[in-house]
């Protein structure tokens, strides 16, 4: 079940249990979510009993409002719209409409979804209007690089889909010979239907594992979601498990990834083990997510189950160019600098930037000193 609509109903139930008995209870407090009108809560305060309810994602929410505009589904009673004003096309656009149809049903659109509030009396015309939407798929533009940001709120976990700037790489040039070959087995396993599996990029800051990441989301074709750290260490909250049931076969990346990958002699939580259900325990099976991890530790200090063979799919240090390698980048890039050891790709592209050292304190008073033999 959507976590969005879990909570939501939870709400609802307080709120019938309130009224059942005798309590006091302010609906309109629930009425808004996220600046704009929570469509459950709304069907009740509307309608004054609690909804049934249909959901789907990955549909063009213009497209849908369109349809139902048309009166193809019905005579519409109303439209509620929360909207902003996208100044790159220079128009109005929505966040979220909530559309009435006679016969009490609110259908809710946001970004890529549609929810179905009606009475459970009306169940097949609420099952045929939704139907109807399952015509408008969201399609990717064209060109269009796109991750989705896992996101916390009052009502669970969502997603809120982000542009990236296209990355056009060449990869010969930036990352030493050695990584072609890793590059192609990477990108022929994201590019494989229900799959799963686990990529880890490590290496030292700069040495460009998200330059890379940012070129790889151009290239697969299936949804990524972006996993910081703080929420990656609950992988298998029931929250989290909802969204991945309803974007099943999609790319999982995590930066930062240490405090969920390091070797369970070092840490006690269960980052790693909630790691290996996901990608090859059994829920792997049904979900068909393959994670990608950056890090910059050591890949000694990565426990060894996350290694195993057919749960890995590649593994790759991130190191300084070679000396060859990073002058025929320069000469490319028309960049005029004297080049006698490795640079990280940061340093070579950044030749007029300073890097700040932190200052060393003084230690004040008497030190310690152990005797050795």
């Amino acid at each position: 079940m959507n976590t969005i609509l879990a909570s939501a109903l939870q709400r609802i139930r307080d709120i019938v249990r309130a009224i059942v008995n005798g309590s006091d209870v302010n609906i309109q407090s629930d009425l808004f979510y996220n600046s704009y009108l929570e469509v459950k809560s709304y069907y009740l305060y509307r309608f004054g009993k609690a909804p049934s309810v249909l959901f789907i994602n990955n549909i063009d929410p213009g497209k849908a409002l369109e349809y139902l505009l048309t009166h193809a589904a019905g005579k519409v009673i109303q439209v509620h719209q929360s909207n902003f004003y996208n100044w790159e096309q220079q128009r109005q656009e929505f966040t979220l409409s909530i559309v009435e149809l006679k016969g009490k049903i609110l259908i809710e659109l946001g970004r890529d979804f549609a929810e179905l509030a009606y009475d459970v009396l009306d169940h097949d015309r609420a099952e045929q209007i939704m139907q109807a939407l399952v015509d408008f798929p969201k399609e990717k533009e064209e060109g269009q690089h796109q991750i989705h940001i896992i996101n916390s709120n009052n009502y669970g976990l969502d997603l809120k889909p982000l542009n990236i700037q296209p990355s056009e790489l060449d990869l010969n040039l930036y990352y030493n010979d050695d990584f072609i070959e890793v590059d192609a087995k990477i990108q022929e396993r994201l590019l494989k239907e229900q799959d799963k599996g686990i990529v880890l990029l490590h290496g030292l800051p700069g040495t460009g594992k998200t330059t890379y990441l940012r070129y790889l989301i151009g290239k697969v074709r299936k949804k990524v979601l972006f996993l910081s750290p703080s929420v990656a260490g609950n992988l298998m909250n029931p929250d989290f498990m909802d969204l991945l049931i309803e974007h099943p076969n999609s790319i999982l990346v995590i930066e930062d990834a240490e405090n969920i990958i390091l070797d369970r002699t070092y840490q006690s939580n269960h980052s790693v083990s909630n790691l290996l259900n996901l990608s090859d325990g059994l829920l792997s099976d049904c979900l068909n997510v393959q994670i990608i991890c950056t890090f910059n530790s050591a890949l000694h200090l990565v426990d060894p189950a996350l290694l195993r063979k057919g749960r890995l799919i590649a593994q790759y240090e991130f190191g300084k160019l070679s000396v060859d390698k990073a002058q025929q980048l320069a000469g490319k890039l028309n960049i005029e600098t004297t080049i006698d050891a490795p640079v990280s790709l940061a340093e070579l592209l950044n030749p007029a930037s300073t890097n700040y050292e932190p200052k060393k304190t003084q230690v004040m008073g008497f030190r310690r000193v152990l005797a050795t033999n």
